[in-house]
């Protein structure tokens, strides 16, 4: 059964008040995951977060990033433009996911993601759980040196793939 307080005591609950920003507010991460435009808007920094990491990734035309775990914390993502291809696991499992799909992958789990059209810009909202900031999360990136990543048919114009 739901727990009700009254209105007049509500402001005794609540420690701190909601923030809000638009994503052109925060600045673009380009470094985190290479080849990724990404603006991080709710997190430790932004708005005091103490266990959510909130924020918008822009996947570039002909790109994918590294391959990656986050050994701190669950990631999910909404590919909300174009269709995202995501790499998945060991094997770099291909997976295209259109606009409206959810993704979650757990703690340690391998992932990756790229954008195959060539013209098109795609775009995915992000959070990761329990942790306040991206170096809470503790990203580790794959060592994809000595395999095919992204594998070579990922796209049909091999020549113009961008690699990190």
């Amino acid at each position: 059964m739901a727990d009700y307080v009254k209105l007049d005591e509500v402001d005794e609950l609540i420690a701190r008040k909601p923030k809000m920003g638009h994503y052109t507010d925060y600045v673009t991460n380009t470094e985190y995951e290479k080849g990724l435009n990404i603006n991080f808007g709710i997190n430790k920094y932004t708005c005091e977060s103490k266990r959510v990491v909130m924020g918008r990734t822009v996947i570039p035309p002909n790109t994918a990033n590294e391959r990656h775990i986050h050994l701190n914390a669950e990631a999910a993502m909404y590919i909300v433009e174009g269709i995202v291809t995501l790499f998945l696991g060991k094997e770099a499992k291909r997976v295209d996911a259109p606009p409206g799909t959810f993704i979650y992958a757990p703690e340690g789990y391998i992932h990756g993601v790229a954008n195959a059209d060539k013209e098109k810009e795609a775009v995915l909202i992000f959070t990761y759980g329990g942790v306040p900031s991206k170096e809470a999360a503790k990203i580790i990136f794959i060592d994809d040196s000595k395999q095919d990543y992204p594998p070579a048919d990922w796209n049909e114009s091999k020549n113009n793939i961008r690699r990190f």
